[in-house]
């Protein structure tokens, strides 16, 4: 998989892919591996806002530590994968350890000061802050590694990640499964009611308490899988939550909290920043695709 801000061919154009005044320009096999590699960062992008904008419908607070949650998980499983626990149970303790911390965060921080949304925020960051030093306490090492999908296939002479479709492919299937549970069960009937009146959701029987907790344990485990997906793209570190935390959020906020399709095209954006970014300016993709996300959450404050 390609990593974030390190753009294909190592910056450069494959030879002869040049215009008329001498300067490179995309080829079919560049906007192909452009494509794939942007949709792949998208996705992972969308899964974080998503797993956003889920606690905040229960809530009506923005979970500001779904970074580091994320983060837990995903060194959690590293440290079971490293203790010889198969692959699978090791992912599984992960996002199982996500869900608890961002339900606990619901219980111990959100509940009390609930109406409180600003107050919530705050508590939320204090959490993350105390969550990174508690990580950075266990997890010492300057990075960790969790297994990806290896290998690599040529469509149109580009050079397309296995690790790439598999993230696509994966946040595909939980965002419709996703989906369908919202739309068509009990839980999903709950958490729309309690969104749009948490009064009105308890006069008739739901238990609003249940709902929040729920959202808040299923946003930390959608926000852990996009950090196993993305062991690839971002460093898994104590600390390394901070940035997409940063662009979940943005995309989030974009799209209005509750409006997955808006949701979506601001990931897209964010990543197009990144990886095209990354590919013309080498490193500078990282930058542009932080400043991208910095004036979408700007762009939606003033909304």
């Amino acid at each position: 998989m390609a990593v974030a801000g390190d753009p294909p061919f190592g910056g450069r154009l494959p030879a002869g892919v040049r215009n008329r005044h001498g300067q490179a320009r995309p080829a079919a096999c560049v906007i192909v591996q452009l494509a794939v590699d942007s949709l792949a960062a998208a996705s992972l992008y969308a899964l974080v806002a998503l797993a956003v904008s889920l606690a905040f419908s229960g809530s009506g607070t923005v979970h500001l530590a779904i970074g580091q949650v994320a983060m837990a998980g995903g060194l959690t499983a590293s440290a079971l994968v490293t203790a010889g626990v198969p692959i699978v149970f090791a992912a599984l303790g992960g996002l199982a350890v996500a869900a608890v911390l961002s339900g606990v965060a619901e219980r111990g921080l959100i509940a009390p000061a609930l109406g409180r949304p600003v107050l919530g925020a705050v508590l939320l960051v204090a959490m993350a802050v105390v969550l990174r030093e508690v990580l950075q306490g266990i997890f010492t090492r300057p990075a960790y590694a969790f297994p990806s999908a290896a290998g690599t296939m040529h469509v149109l002479g580009g050079v397309i990640h296995t690790a790439d479709l598999v993230t696509i492919a994966v946040v595909a299937v939980t965002a419709l499964l996703a989906a369908a549970l919202l739309r068509s069960s009990t839980i999903g009937a709950a958490l729309r009611v309690t969104a749009a009146a948490p009064a009105a959701a308890e006069r008739i029987g739901v238990d609003t308490a249940r709902v929040r907790v729920a959202a808040f344990a299923a946003g930390g485990t959608l926000a852990a899988i996009a950090v196993l997906l993305g062991v690839g793209r971002f460093p898994l570190t104590a600390g390394g939550g901070v940035v997409l935390a940063l662009r979940g959020i943005a995309a989030a906020a974009a799209g209005g909290m509750r409006s997955p399709g808006r949701v979506v095209a601001a990931a897209a954006v964010i990543a197009a920043a990144e990886v095209v970014g990354g590919f013309y300016l080498g490193g500078g993709g990282e930058f542009l695709s932080d400043a991208v996300a910095v004036l979408l959450i700007a762009a939606a404050w003033r909304r």
